[in-house]
């Protein structure tokens, strides 16, 4: 689906901060301090909101490919420390209930309730989201023109 990549594909989708960042984007930089409140690549702290970066995977239907996309989820307090201490050694956490903290509409929308499941610290946090297990084409291409990933009229006809 990658119109201009050299074996063409699915292209991921990333979301540099949650939704309700409001100061500005990290971009190229390690993190962003901004009085309180921090931005880095994997956690963040917004006033009393804590969030983690987790990876949502969606098998394609009727393909052997997946949409992987790298998005925010808020968690409890006891979720959040229960991770750090969990990057630095710690015993794995439970899994936890989470609120989507980024709009993935027309599949799921910001606030909606996830799971995230922590394995072992040394990849993100996977998510889950019950109403969405895998993605339609159509429903493919909505999400990559909500997301400004890429236009319809980007794709080439085979």
């Amino acid at each position: 689906m990658d119109p201009e990549g050299a074996f063409g594909g699915v292209i991921d989708i990333g979301f540099d901060h949650p939704s309700a960042w409001p100061h500005e984007a990290r971009g190229d930089q390690p993190f962003v301090k901004a009085g309180k409140d921090q931005l880095t690549s994997e956690l963040c702290r917004s006033g009393d909101a804590r969030f983690i970066r987790a990876t949502l995977t969606l098998p394609i239907r009727g393909s052997d490919e997946a949409l992987i996309v790298a998005l925010w989820a808020e968690v409890p307090n006891p979720a959040f420390y229960a991770y750090l201490d969990l990057l630095d050694g710690g015993p794995v956490p439970n899994d936890c209930a989470a609120r989507l903290a980024n709009d993935l509409s027309p599949l799921a929308d910001l606030g909606s309730a996830v799971t995230l499941t922590f394995g072992d610290g040394t990849e993100r946090p996977q998510m889950t989201h019950a109403k969405t297990k895998d993605i339609s084409l159509d429903e493919l291409l909505d999400l990559y023109e909500a997301t400004g990933t890429l236009d319809r009229s980007a794709l080439k006809p085979s």
